[in-house]
């Protein structure tokens, strides 16, 4: 299984996503309610041993599409799911509850590496663009 699809499947058991909602990879629809991770480009090996493992990364974005309007409840509400997903990202890491990886490869953390933000806002103002920045760091081992 890939490194993107532990991910996905671990962000589907986030409380926080609207029920029956899809996490799709690379591909986020004009519909509100949907999500999106897509992989940035980051240098992965943080640090390699004698031994030939390393430490990595994987970095990515969590994008959603939600509602928007001018109403001032409806955005802080949409600001205030990034809150709780970035809480929730800390939370599981401190419990050691991460997503699970392929044979050789632990993961070590996720964590949220920027707050959550408006990216961009549909034609007809009725749905926004939101995304956080985020990073699995893991272990992979060597072949010596």
């Amino acid at each position: 299984m890939s490194i993107i699809e532990s991910i996905r499947n671990y962000l589907l058991t986030c409380p926080y996503l609207k029920e029956l909602s899809d996490v799709n990879v690379d591909f986020l629809p004009d519909d509100p309610t949907t999500y999106s991770i897509e992989q940035t480009p980051t240098e992965p090996i943080i640090k390699t041993y004698l031994d030939g493992s390393s430490d990595r990364q994987f970095t990515f974005v969590f994008a959603c599409r939600m509602f928007y309007s001018d109403e001032r409840m409806n955005n802080i509400t949409n600001s205030g799911f990034f809150e709780n997903f970035q809480d929730w990202l800390y939370d599981n890491s401190e419990n050691d509850i991460l997503p699970q990886l392929d044979e050789g490869m632990t993961a070590e953390r996720i964590e949220a590496i920027s707050s959550g933000y408006l990216y961009d806002i549909s034609g007809d103002l009725c749905n926004a663009r939101y995304q956080i920045q985020c990073r699995l760091l893991y272990t992979k081992g060597g072949s010596i």
